[in-house]
């Protein structure tokens, strides 16, 4: 709880860092994509589009003291580039990505937000970075970002969450060959719903669902199966009484395209050789989208679990942390949107 605490404090502070960029003009609903109503007004003139994630990189690695390091994984479909962050010198490499749907908005200005508050001089802070490495993608797609659809543009128009089987998009390629080459321990991938569900068996309309399982728990090791509930519980016990928050699990899927999917599956890669490697946990959480005024609430539905699952992977907690929050936890009830 305390560690909560600090968090919040911290990342309430850094809120009004980032972007003045981006249009005020309405997103259209796209189905697949946020659940926004026919009659819900969005600003976009605070959420980050692509030079704010360049401009904001570049700051954050110039004032970090050289605790960050900005590169590029490759160009986009349409020539922009691929960036990334790493931060810390830990031997396990913690995978943090969001927006590889273009149209999931507050993802990027959670995950730069996170990656701020990692440069600080806060104990959990510290301990995070001595003991891990964490690698943020802000913007997976920022073609599609900048389309404000879920996403690529070119050459294809492909969901680049169902392309690590095909690699058609040379995004799919250049962050596969990140992937392969850090090998990472965990993976989170942050999303928006793309419905308006409740929690199974009430009215409460659900704000947050955890993804434990991409694909069944059959393709999994034993191991890969634990640690995602591990980590599906640290992330639920976080929000427990926080705010009105109703969390939910989401629906049981298994896919094997997807980008968690395929880190969990160890490959095969564009040229189908074998990594020879396996990301050992690989979760993903799902927010509800953008809000006219509730966009700093949303956006601490991603920080404030994703900090406490860093900080039990950095001090080890993760790996005997109990099960019984994910196992008790209802799954979401998809509806339309707008239904509520």
């Amino acid at each position: 709880m305390l560690r909560r605490v600090r968090a919040l404090i911290v990342l309430s502070a850094c809120m009004s860092l980032f972007f003045v960029g981006q249009s005020s003009a309405d997103p259209p609903h796209v189905p697949g994509g946020p659940c926004l109503q026919e009659n819900q007004k969005v600003s976009l003139s605070s959420v980050a589009n692509y030079q704010d994630v360049v401009r904001s990189l570049a700051q954050i690695e110039r004032t970090s003291k050289g605790l960050v390091t900005v590169d590029s994984a490759g160009q986009s479909g349409e020539g922009r580039e691929l960036l990334y962050a790493t931060i810390g010198e830990g031997e396990d490499v913690f995978w943090l990505q969001a927006r590889i749907h273009g149209n999931e908005l507050l993802t990027t200005e959670a995950a730069l937000q996170i990656l701020k508050y990692l440069t600080g001089g806060s104990p959990d802070a510290r301990l995070i970075r001595e003991n891990l490495t964490v690698v943020v993608i802000p913007m997976y797609n920022p073609d599609g970002a900048e389309a404000n659809i879920r996403q690529s543009t070119t050459p294809t128009r492909i969901d680049l969450n169902r392309d690590w089987e095909n690699f058609a998009q040379p995004e799919s390629r250049a962050f596969y060959e990140v992937w392969e080459a850090l090998r990472p321990r965990l993976a989170l991938d942050l999303h928006h719903m793309s419905s308006a569900p409740r929690v199974e068996g009430t009215n409460d309309l659900n704000q947050f669902q955890i993804g434990a399982r991409a694909i069944a728990p059959t393709r999994m090791t034993d191991e890969q199966w634990l640690t995602n509930r591990q980590m599906s519980s640290i992330s639920l016990d976080a929000l427990d009484g926080f705010g009105q928050t109703h969390t939910a699990r989401y629906p049981d899927i298994d896919i094997t395209n997807a980008v968690l999917s395929r880190m969990l599956l160890g490959g095969p890669g564009p040229d189908g050789s074998d990594p020879g490697f396996q990301t050992q946990g690989a979760i993903f959480y799902e927010v509800r989208s953008v809000g006219q005024k509730s966009n700093g609430y949303l956006e601490n539905l991603f920080r404030v679990p994703t900090l406490d699952v860093l900080t039990a992977a950095a001090d080890g907690s993760l790996y005997n942390y109990g099960t019984s929050s994910w196992e008790a936890e209802p799954y979401a009830e998809g509806g339309p949107c707008g239904e509520f």
